[in-house]
């Protein structure tokens, strides 16, 4: 039955009918990417795309430990501004070009000089020299201890120094029609429709163990669900509204794996405009105060993650001061505080009104409902917006066209990531936030190796967090996968070796 109802969803997207006759693996996705360029800038929906087309030099796995990807090995020097990778032999471009040094170059190169999404990341380079075609020379200006899994994280994936070098990689054609080392080749992009990736072949590791992948676009969360339980999505990646979760848990036919994360869901302000009401610190304070961060984890997330207690994750216990925590909950002294600002509540009740935007989701829209009732109750007057990822993006990160604004995000592995959400001009500070402390510890701490030496500044960090409140921490993420029973090597049982986010591994087993 399966097996016919991917063969007429196949066929009614325009593929050939030849590939129901392979082994297809069809995802329903929440959205469509802004392109394939996997380092210009944060596209989380290209993620689940690029993670597949594309290989790093060094990955991470499902708990977060660096594996090695296109560097098979690597050497630190006594100093740590020398690293020296030795990289995988035999690899090709989708294209059938030799994989080299030169396109290692070329990648972290492109990503300083363009300010690309791990720009933050990786702005301590001062050279990348190619000794021979397998051996890539990375010498930084300072020693950074987070490089490598910075490397591994987000933003850094190697890209075909043949087609790109000396165009401006964002009008570059491969941008739409990406050509990478990984596992699979892309074929097609519907916008609005599907994603397809085929096998390759000439894949340098184990796999990949399914013949194609659709990634089929249903932005709706019920619309997805429904036609995941129909047989016509094998994973459902448009995560389904909690509510839903225990009715899945029972079913015989599904696997929910819930999976605890460095991620966290905060609401940022705008800084950058003092004629909104946002900047001032009071009433950053009242809504830290009028929001309920129990009814967002208890409605919203359905009892998964927990409250966002401090200004740094938990997942990352060395780096983070308990004794340092957001506000709590307390709507009469959300109204205090308000009237103390001087924005008491006029004849209709309220005092002023903010813009809250958003991503589409069915968290993030429940999300924002809540939000809005709580800061209703103390007389804030909320507009909703919800808007498609690149929408949102230009809105909030780049024009700076709003008051407060839904965010969440991996924030490992390391502290140092700070630097890019709440570092001064850092590519994911959304709310426009500058301070010289933050800084320079940041900038300090993130020299130093031992553990034991960096903590005071990154509790420093979240001392001046607290005093500021840039953002408020609303709650601690809890990644939820759910796939059909028969689908293998994802999520629980996922190779460590195959990378985060990799389906090489996925195997179909009626």
């Amino acid at each position: 039955m399966r097996k016919l109802l991917v063969f007429l969803a196949l066929a009614l997207l325009g593929i050939s009918t030849f590939a129901a006759a392979l082994q297809t693996l069809v995802i329903a996705y929440y959205g469509d990417p802004i392109w394939f360029n996997p380092n210009a800038k944060t596209d989380d929906y290209g993620a689940a795309m690029t993670r597949n087309i594309f290989n790093q030099l060094v990955s991470l796995d499902v708990n977060y430990d660096v594996i090695p990807q296109l560097a098979t090995s690597w050497e630190v020097s006594g100093d740590e501004k020398v690293y020296t990778f030795h990289l995988r032999e035999g690899v090709k471009w989708h294209d059938g070009t030799t994989f080299t040094s030169k396109d290692v170059k070329y990648t972290l190169d492109a990503i300083v000089s363009n300010k690309g999404a791990a720009y933050d990341n990786l702005a301590m380079i001062e050279e990348v020299l190619c000794p021979d075609d397998m051996t890539a020379v990375v010498k930084l200006k300072d020693p950074y201890a987070p490089f490598i899994p910075f490397l591994a994280w987000y933003g850094t994936m190697i890209m075909p120094a043949h087609l790109y070098e000396g165009t401006d990689w964002n009008d570059n054609p491969a941008n739409q029609e990406p050509v990478g080392t990984g596992p699979f080749k892309f074929v097609e992009w519907v916008k609005g429709d599907h994603i397809t990736l085929e096998k390759n072949d000439d894949y340098w590791g184990e796999g990949p163990f399914v013949d194609r992948i659709v990634f089929k676009i249903i932005p709706d969360p019920n619309t997805a669900l429904q036609a995941f339980l129909n047989g016509e999505a094998d994973i459902n990646e448009n995560r389904p509204g909690f509510g839903s979760l225990a009715i899945l848990e029972m079913n015989p036919e599904v696997e929910v794996v819930v999976m605890s994360s460095p991620s966290r869901y905060y609401v940022g302000f705008n800084l950058t405009d003092e004629s909104r009401p946002v900047t001032n610190l009071k009433v950053r304070e009242a809504m830290a105060c009028a929001i309920d961060k129990q009814a967002i984890v208890d409605k919203v997330l359905g009892g998964y993650g927990g409250i966002g207690e401090f200004f740094y994750t938990p997942a990352i216990p060395w780096a983070i001061d308990e004794s340092i925590t957001a506000p709590d909950y307390d709507p009469e002294k959300a109204d205090s505080l308000l009237d103390e600002a001087g924005f008491t509540k006029g004849d209709d009740g309220w005092r002023f009104e903010v813009d809250l935007l958003y991503f589409q989701g069915a968290d993030w829209t429940d999300m924002a409902a809540v939000i809005k009732e709580n800061l209703k109750k103390v007389g804030i007057k909320v507009n909703l917006g919800e808007y498609e990822i690149a929408t949102w993006i230009e809105k909030v990160l780049n024009a700076h066209n709003y008051d407060i604004a839904l965010l969440n995000g991996f924030q490992g592995p390391d502290p140092a990531n700070l630097t890019m959400r709440v570092g001064t001009g850092g590519g994911l500070n959304i709310m426009g936030y500058s301070n010289d402390t933050v800084d320079y510890n940041l900038t300090e701490g993130a020299k130093i190796s031992d553990i034991e030496l960096r903590k005071p500044y990154y509790y420093a960090v979240q001392a001046e967090l607290a005093k500021d409140l840039p953002f408020v921490p609303l709650a601690e993420v809890s990644y939820i996968y759910v796939y059909k029973t028969y689908v293998e090597g994802l999520y629980k049982d996922h190779p460590g070796e195959a990378g985060l986010g990799s389906y090489a591994f996925v195997k179909i087993n009626f």
